[in-house]
């Protein structure tokens, strides 16, 4: 059968492939965009349209009634919330919060100063010597078909959160949801039902999104068939950069440092001129603004009319619009880091702790595409363009 060329990169490209042969052919720019390096069923997300789906099922549509536990296990088993495996699936990832003693213990030794999402990563990797005993399943197959890691994270950032509030150690009630003890551990109190909502949304926006770098760089560790737990290490560090999670927290920082909406609009101005960048604006995929931030715009009015914070979602919007004057000529338009950075400090937290919140609702999508290609992924093994001097003699070398 002769190669097919697909040309990925044009804005019309249709990324629903029902019959994609290998091998193939794609456009490739830098950062390896437009490659084609596998297929999937886990999610479909079109940069042409915007659309985003997971197993089929329209976002807009999940977000209506928003439940990560539900939306977990969609796209790590394609089942409904009304399938027989539920309700198992629900209590499993429930139980896994509660984490070894040592662990704790870890976690509790670090400083109040170490960065959030250094600790959740220590965590992540002290688990993995918890969990595996040395030279034991080296695939972590099994650890991926258990799926414990999704509920892990969860607790290990719960008791990285009462760490960093100097609180003491807590059991998470196991018929309790993992967003209402997630904020009970932020708020110190009983969440109100619409906060548990507001973060069950944010989770599921940010459940999955295609092949990112983070989703991205725990394919290649995957790939290697290296165990679990090395592999959500290299999610989270890829996750904690600026391009990625990390743009979250700075954007709390930078709405926070503005005292109004004329402030806000005269920082916009400086910083661009300056050549600086407005973070929560630009993505990689879209050149349109980010469908998901609809949804989080929408949120965000009503839950700072709900805190009495209309002063600071103000600011933010007067810090999308004149960000967006200056910067959709570019193609540059606003992404889910703008609003998600106000939702999540709105919710309780601090900048630092964004991208943990953030790495919560990615372990789903991440499990669910690794859980997928266990029995068929290639070792990743991409080639370069060699760009540097022809062959040439070192100095003394005899001709």
């Amino acid at each position: 059968m002769p190669e097919q060329v697909l040309h990925t990169l044009g804005d019309g490209f249709d990324w629903r492939l029902d019959h994609l042969q290998w091998p193939v052919t794609t456009d490739v720019a830098a950062g390896l965009r437009g490659v084609i390096a596998g297929a999937t069923r886990v999610m479909w997300l079109d940069p042409s349209s915007g659309g985003l789906a997971y197993r089929g099922v329209p976002i807009e549509t999940l977000a209506e009634r928003p439940d990560f536990e539900a939306v977990s296990h969609l796209l790590i088993t394609g089942e409904a919330d009304d399938s027989p495996t539920a309700g198992r699936f629900r209590a499993n990832l429930r139980a896994s919060r509660t984490l070894p003693g040592e662990v704790t213990a870890l976690l509790r030794s670090l400083g109040p100063g170490t960065h959030p999402t250094r600790a959740l990563r220590a965590g992540v990797s002290a688990l993995g010597c918890h969990e595996l005993a040395e030279g034991e399943d080296l695939a972590g197959e099994r650890h991926w078909r258990e799926l414990r890691i999704v509920g892990q994270v969860v607790g290990l950032l719960t008791e990285v959160i009462r760490h960093r509030r100097s609180v003491g150690s807590a059991a998470d009630d196991p018929g309790e949801s993992l967003a209402t003890g997630v904020l009970r551990a932020l708020m110190g109190a009983d969440p109100d039902p619409e906060d548990v909502r507001v973060l069950n949304l944010l989770w599921v926006l940010y459940a999955a999104h295609g092949v990112d770098a983070p989703t991205f760089a725990s394919m290649v560790v995957a790939s290697c068939l290296a165990d679990p737990y090395y592999n959500i290490v290299a999610g989270l560090s890829a996750l904690r950069g600026t391009r990625q999670g990390g743009a979250s927290q700075t954007v709390m920082e930078q709405l926070l440092h503005r005292r109004d909406p004329a402030d806000a609009e005269r920082w916009v101005r400086r910083t661009l001129a300056a050549g600086g960048r407005i973070a929560g604006f630009g993505h990689p995929d879209y050149r349109m603004p980010d469908p998901r931030v609809v949804i989080l715009r929408k949120a965000g009015a009503a839950m700072a009319r709900r805190k009495n914070r209309g002063d600071l979602y103000e600011i933010a919007r007067v810090t999308e619009t004149a960000a967006t004057r200056e910067l959709a000529a570019r193609d540059v338009h606003v992404n889910i880091n703008f609003y998600g950075g106000l939702l999540f400090h709105l919710l309780g937290a601090e900048p630092e702790l964004a991208p943990c919140l953030i790495a919560v609702a990615r372990m789903a999508g991440l499990v669910a595409l690794v859980h997928e290609s266990l029995d068929t992924i290639r070792l990743y093994r991409p080639l370069s363009r060699y760009v540097g001097p022809p062959q040439r003699s070192l100095p003394g070398e005899a001709g």
